[in-house]
């Protein structure tokens, strides 16, 4: 059982990348999503000097090539206009599940019945979105926010083989990786306009700007990194599924986003089939023991 103190930074964990979503659908009412992508990273590069590097090059491309530009990359782009913030903290923890499968596929990891019960529950859910349940996200915008899913869930296996290892000094190396080539994309899509944009952006849009760069990823990850190197997995990993609960009402409060019964008949859905899948595990322990 986690101590008084560390379930408290949890919860500071779940509240601060709960409403991160909130705070990207902001700055993206000021920015293109690939220019977005390109500024977050940039202005983390210059804390790099302050960590040691944690990992492997290899290792680090690979993260920042999957988790910070893929990931986002297709998340901003859903979230610009197909998307709500709320359901697209939702849908991102697809993540979960398909890291389970792609662990299974690529390392052999065993998928338990309950495991298979939840992915199929969660992905029961998705489907009702694909099949139109809902207005406040496309079938475009579904399309992006599980394609960033599975940018996470393939980074997701780079992080299993190193274990240990400083997340946030890993982030913020991997910050390396998505500015150039996203800065040099949003130019060559998005236009130079864009660019025009940031001197004239007003305090809302760079507040939301910092807020995503800094504060989820220096607070986030230097929390979440802490709690893990404290306390097994099975035990820090399940507060993750707070994070989409947060979301939702941060984007109702700030945003003024409201959900159909209908959405939150699917959403209810794929979180439980997530929390079966990650939960899995521990209910076997639990019913091997004498």
């Amino acid at each position: 059982m986690m101590p008084p103190r560390d379930l408290l930074l949890a919860l500071v964990v779940i509240l601060v990348w709960g409403t991160n979503f909130s705070a990207m659908k902001l700055a993206l009412d000021a920015l293109p999503p690939l220019l977005f992508v390109g500024l977050r990273f940039a202005i983390l590069i210059p804390l790099i000097p302050l960590f040691k590097r944690p990992a492997p090059w290899l290792a680090i491309l690979g993260v920042g090539a999957l988790l910070n530009m893929g990931q986002f990359a297709f998340l901003f782009s859903a979230m610009r206009e197909d998307a709500s913030a709320g359901l697209a903290s939702l849908l991102l923890q697809s993540q979960a599940p398909l890291t389970i499968l792609l662990a299974g596929l690529v390392y052999g990891e065993r998928v338990s019945r309950l495991q298979a019960a939840g992915i199929a529950l969660a992905c029961l859910g998705v489907a009702g979105f694909a099949l139109g349940g809902g207005g406040n996200i496309t079938l475009w915008g579904l399309t992006l926010v599980l394609c960033g899913a599975l940018s996470w869930a393939c980074g997701n296996l780079i992080l299993r083989r190193l274990p240990g290892v400083n997340m946030l000094a890993l982030f913020i190396w991997a910050s390396l990786v998505p500015p150039l080539p996203m800065l040099a994309i949003s130019y060559a899509t998005e236009g130079p306009a864009p660019f025009a944009t940031l001197a004239a952006m007003g305090a809302q849009g760079w507040g939301a700007v910092l807020y995503v760069a800094i504060a989820s990823t220096i607070i986030g990850y230097s929390i979440w990194g802490a709690l893990l190197s404290r306390h097994p997995a099975a035990q820090v990993t399940p507060f993750a599924l707070g994070i989409p609960v947060v979301g939702i009402v941060t984007a109702a409060i700030v945003l003024g986003e409201r959900i159909t019964p209908v959405e939150a008949i699917m959403g209810l859905v794929i979180l439980s089939g997530i929390a079966l899948a990650v939960l899995a595990p521990r209910f076997s322990r639990r019913r091997a023991q004498p």
